[in-house]
């Protein structure tokens, strides 16, 4: 009968240590915070409407920081990144030009249109947006000093990464 009893005081024991653990866990997560950088792109200054075929108009990349911000929550992870011509790859860089990080995200300009054409079947077609905003999550490291934003191109063999513009973080 004893043995019983002390089995009970063990099983609870556990269950209330796996509970206080599970709880400090959380609460890390929910302590951790990362920084938000909101930037204003101006890919096309002479555009003359607010959406520009791709390869018409004169690309200006013109990147200006409108907020840099602490915030909680987690940096997002993809499981298995690749590159494709519709994302932007961002890398993060201290002052020595040492990477602190690197993501690649959905390229904002892009703007996939379908309309009826002169026979009336659906045609699609793919247009940039001549101004639009980005939203960088990053760690929140204070060394983070410069962002470097490229656009990926397939040369039919291998992607290669154009430098569309560098962003000074204050």
């Amino acid at each position: 009968m004893r043995d019983r009893g002390k089995n009970y005081r063990k099983y609870w024991i556990v269950i209330i240590l796996v509970i206080l653990a599970t709880g400090a866990m959380a609460t890390m997560v929910l302590a951790q915070t990362v920084q938000e950088v909101r930037v204003k792109w101006n890919a096309y200054i002479a555009a003359p409407a607010p959406q520009v075929e791709i390869g018409k108009e004169q690309p200006s990349n013109i990147f200006t920081l409108l907020e840099r911000r602490s915030a909680p929550g987690l940096l997002p992870r993809q499981r298995n990144p690749e590159l494709s011509s519709d994302q932007i790859v961002v890398i993060a860089l201290d002052t020595q030009g040492k990477e602190i990080d690197w993501q690649i995200i959905p390229d904002p300009r892009i703007l996939r249109a379908e309309f009826p054409g002169p026979t009336g079947e659906l045609r699609g077609e793919v247009l940039h947006h001549a101004e639009t905003e980005l939203l960088i999550t990053l760690p929140n490291d204070p060394s983070v000093k410069e962002l470097r934003l490229y656009h990926p191109h397939w040369t039919g063999t291998a992607f290669i990464l154009d430098l569309l513009g560098t962003i000074p973080l204050p």
